[in-house]
């Protein structure tokens, strides 16, 4: 009798916390020429953005929108290679786009997706994240099965061999450059660091997650969330990490959280399986759920300008999401 009331007295106040800790946010749901999941999205401009995703074993898909997310189009990719889903996408202003994907295939593009050219790595292997480096080179992490990781060097304009160069024993499923020399890697238990542009790469002190995503507001500032619903946050450059959200806890609400994302100012947003989105406005200190829109995973997040966050996940939906 004593454990069954402890066990109400708890199951209330977690009932009555989330109830309490939610927001309710204007959301859109964009018109989308596929139902296919949609694992990534990237804003170039306030005007320019790209969506990519597909089918795992048979299909690559590209979006690209030119007015802000009103409208997106579909983007033909070449037909002369492996038709596989693609996992990460970067693109910067000046036209160029590189998407990695299922099985080691790549995309690259130096027109704003007016022509593309495909590449397959050398290893054949998963490739999860990209990151554009510096004007002529990006790097690329994957990994499978928890237990296997590898890092790599790609040039930007398709030249030369891939440089295959790091391997380790856990997965890897983001990498940030936030300049040229500075760089971390979100992995499972693990999150890395590089001062010299990728030549050497060093272990910060988080731990306790399958880290799937980060977001950085410089080089020392950081926030990153975990598959089990942990969100750790730096000030640092990850010597040291506070757990703003412990997805471990046994009174914290489960969770499964697959990106994170930043404006230029203060609030982010968090999304991951179910549906389930986390916004906060206090530089991520501090974190309320979304009231939910939508049951579908919700995989990556971007915010096209301070304002407007876009949203896509799975069957095809892209959303807008503004205060």
């Amino acid at each position: 009798m004593r454990n069954l009331l402890l066990f109400s007295l708890v199951f209330i106040c977690l009932f009555c916390a989330c109830k309490k800790d939610t927001i309710s946010l204007q959301v859109n749901n964009c018109v989308v020429p596929t139902t296919n999941r949609l694992n990534t999205i990237h804003f170039v401009s306030p005007t320019i953005g790209y969506a990519a995703g597909g089918i795992q074993f048979s299909e690559p898909t590209l979006v690209k929108t030119i007015d802000g997310g009103i409208s997106w189009q579909s983007i033909d990719l070449p037909k002369s290679g492996e038709q596989k889903e693609i996992y990460g996408l970067d693109a910067d202003i000046n036209g160029k786009i590189i998407t990695c994907g299922y099985g080691g295939t790549i995309f690259l593009s130096n027109d704003s997706a007016s022509t593309f050219s495909y590449h397959q790595h050398s290893s054949w292997k998963e490739l999860r994240d990209v990151s554009i480096r510096s004007a002529d080179s990006a790097c690329m992490v994957g990994g499978t099965d928890f237990d296997s990781g590898h890092i790599s060097v790609v040039r930007c304009d398709g030249s030369g061999n891939f440089q295959f160069y790091q391997q380790f024993n856990f997965e890897f499923r983001d990498i940030d450059f936030i300049d040229s020399l500075h760089g971390y890697i979100a992995g499972y238990g693990a999150i890395l660091v590089t001062h010299d542009g990728g030549q050497h790469w060093d272990f910060t002190s988080a731990k306790n997650d399958f880290f799937v995503s980060m977001c950085w507001k410089n080089s020392q500032e950081g926030i990153a969330v975990g598959y089990e619903g942990s969100i750790i946050k730096t000030e640092d450059g990850g010597q040291h990490w506070k757990t703003v959200r412990n997805g471990n806890a046994i009174i914290t609400k489960k969770i499964h959280l697959l990106a994170v994302e930043r404006n230029t100012n203060t609030n982010l947003i968090a999304v991951g399986e179910k549906g389930i989105a986390l916004f906060s406005k206090d530089d991520g200190n501090s974190w309320v759920e979304i009231q939910s829109f939508t049951h579908q995973h919700l995989r990556s997040v971007y915010f096209r300008d301070s304002e407007h966050a876009f949203i896509c996940g799975d069957n095809g939906h892209i959303f807008c999401v503004t205060e």
